[in-house]
């Protein structure tokens, strides 16, 4: 049997007050564990084009894009799982926490924390995180932006910018991972974005014959928007996460 309930965060706990965590002599086995929730773009380098197979590009393929800056404002996390009944091993809590934002987020900082939820004791299986980033957060800045340069066939480099305004909202999904909350563990699970991935599909073709704004390839809703409807479809897609576990320190 599996029984529904949806919960409000109940923390939101930036990265100086989780260092301050402190843990008594005694430990309350029943106490909440801290969710500390962080972002990652990974693989900044791609050649192209990329294929479907490992997300791995053509051997043949001399055509590259390098990114330099990376950064996506963070409207909402919401984490959902199924969490173990404490009356009878065969039945399941279906349960969602939320944190909310927003929060502009350097995807190329490996310490860059988007926030923290609280999860009371328990076992917490088939676990997923969505990410929404809203318009209404943007004030007039890209929810989600790219830019770097890029590197075409005949060694021509042109500078390179992707950003996007519209909605975005994308999520996890790991159906193998549990968290066992409670007593003196804390866990970080980082949300992994994967810049081979959202070029998936790109003809360099369609990059070399782009529509330039002062000399850049900028890929907006505006601008080259066929190549920024096959991106935004590519960023929709399930991302990878991690999760681990840390003991809290006096």
């Amino acid at each position: 049997m599996k029984t529904r309930i949806a919960l409000l965060v109940l923390t939101v706990v930036i990265a100086a007050s989780i260092s301050a965590c402190k843990k008594d002599s005694q430990v309350n086995p029943n106490s909440p564990s801290a969710l500390s929730l962080k972002m990652q773009a990974l693989n900044r380098s791609v050649t192209l084009p990329v294929t479907a197979n490992g997300l791995k590009s053509s051997s043949a393929a001399t055509s590259s894009v390098v990114w330099d800056t990376a950064t996506i404002i963070v409207s909402k996390v919401s984490f959902e799982a199924e969490m173990n009944s404490m009356n009878s091993n065969r039945d399941s809590i279906e349960i969602s926490y939320a944190w909310r934002g927003p929060q502009t987020i350097n995807l190329f900082d490996l310490s860059a924390l988007v926030g923290s939820i609280t999860l009371p004791a328990g076992t917490y299986e088939k676990i997923s995180l969505k990410v929404n980033s809203e318009k209404s957060d943007a004030n007039g800045k890209p929810l989600f932006y790219l830019s770097g340069n890029y590197t075409n066939t005949a060694g021509t480099v042109m500078p390179i910018i992707i950003s996007v305004n519209d909605p975005i909202s994308f999520k996890t999904v790991q159906k193998s991972d549990t968290i066992v909350s409670g007593g003196a563990t804390d866990f970080t699970s980082t949300i992994q974005i994967y810049l081979d991935q959202l070029l998936l599909n790109i003809d360099p073709a369609s990059l070399d014959n782009a529509t330039l704004t002062n000399g850049t390839i900028m890929i907006t809703a505006t601008s080259n928007r066929q190549l920024y409807q096959m991106i935004m479809q590519n960023l929709g897609k399930d991302h990878h996460c991690q999760h681990e576990h840390h003991e809290h320190h006096d």
